[in-house]
């Protein structure tokens, strides 16, 4: 993400999640619903653990969790709980040193990007701060590494730039994505997001720079985004200070506000942890799973010859393609399992269950998707009739 402030509040150790008009809590495979504060580190200061002015938040595949500490001109690592790993760079404009390190993007083989904003480049480090090479930008405000290990860099201009690793990072597509660069992000789908710090949209381009869409849901001056476990989108916003939280297809699914921090970028770690980052400390928010979300099944399922077939809807949800699933039901005198299912997301799909036992009642449909490696239980009160 890029410079700007924004706010949001913490009320009560809780992340609230507003849906918005037009969007429910249940019936979606995510869990699109509400985050526990689970943990805070950071105070204002130059120390270890201190942050002055910070602007990007990152995450590796083994949970570490990289932050630009913009006006200290380093580069700060810790664990996903918070515990002070290591640190490099200083201020000049030397391999491994920084004049306002704007954001962090750690690709898939451990790399890590940072935007030297002042310094006009982009710098790539190994994981514990080795420089290995540099890319010239101008001004970046934003980095992100695609899965094939391709670099985004968007500048204040709002011009995005792919650098090819096949090639060592030579210039590849180029467009013009808003009036003024802010953050970047790359969905696991190849989706490219960025943010125009000043507009009111984050608009949504393929790996080519083909425009696919806006999110806007109220937008104004939106500037850190982040992109979670199931593709959905979190978007900072400046003069509304709140965070937005859209689908892939750019549906508002809810708003989160609070006012006591002023929050600069947002991470999304391996098991679905929320990473927050104020002006001088870090937030982690873990997904509350204490209760199975509303099955998007009907309340009448038929059961012909000891099987159920059962529609099921994936809603706003796009990655994976496929996800796993194993489905139950139970009540007196029924019982029933399929298990191995592959379900397409966002799309309507078919349960075809075996009953072991069948009879006219009540029972409870049970679904346990795995998504993205993590279970997502939901379940449903509902009437079997048999015939």
């Amino acid at each position: 993400m890029s410079g700007a402030r924004l706010v949001m509040v913490i009320a009560a150790g809780a992340l609230a999640v507003v849906c918005a008009a037009g969007a429910t809590a249940g019936g979606q495979a995510t869990t699109a619903g509400s985050y526990k504060q689970v943990g805070k580190w950071g105070t204002s200061g130059a120390a270890n653990g201190q942050f002055r002015g910070p602007f990007g938040i990152a995450t590796d595949r083994s949970g570490a969790v990289y932050v630009a500490d913009t006006d200290n001109n380093r580069i700060q690592v810790f664990s996903a709980t918070g515990r002070f790993l290591r640190k490099w760079g200083a201020t000049g404009s030397g391999p491994g040193q920084f004049l306002s390190a704007q954001d962090v993007a750690v690709d898939a083989q451990g790399g890590v990007w940072v935007a030297d904003y002042r310094n006009d480049r982009v710098q790539r480090f190994n994981s514990g701060g080795a420089f290995q090479q540099e890319i010239a930008s101008s001004q970046p405000t934003g980095v992100a590494v695609d899965a094939d290990g391709n670099l985004y860099v968007q500048e204040l201009s709002g011009r995005v730039t792919r650098y090819e690793k096949a090639s060592g990072y030579s210039a590849g597509a180029s467009w013009k994505a808003g009036g003024r660069g802010g953050d970047i992000e790359v969905s696991p789908d190849g989706t490219v997001y960025a943010s125009d710090t000043a507009g009111t949209r984050v608009a949504a381009f393929d790996r080519s720079g083909k425009a696919k869409g806006v999110m806007r849901g109220g937008l104004s001056n939106p500037i850190g985004t982040g992109v979670d476990l199931d593709c959905n989108v979190w978007v900072g916003q400046i003069s509304a200070r709140r965070f937005a939280k859209f689908s892939p297809k750019g549906k508002l699914l809810g708003t989160v506000s609070t006012p006591d921090i002023v929050p600069e970028d947002v991470a999304v770690g391996t098991k679905g942890d929320l990473y927050l980052l104020g002006q001088s400390e870090a937030l982690r928010f873990a997904e509350d799973r204490s209760k199975p979300a509303a099955a998007n099944v009907p309340a009448r399922i038929a059961v012909q010859g000891k099987v159920a077939k059962i529609p099921y809807t994936l809603s706003d949800v796009a990655c994976p393609a496929e996800i796993g699933a194993t489905a139950t039901l139970t009540g007196n005198g029924i019982a029933g399992k399929a298990a191995g299912l592959k379900l397409k997301a966002g799309a309507k799909n078919t349960i075809t269950m075996k009953m072991s036992k069948a009879a006219n009642g009540k029972a409870t449909f049970r679904i346990v998707l795995k998504t993205n490696g993590r279970p997502t239980t939901e379940a449903r009160s509902v009437t079997v009739a048999t015939g």
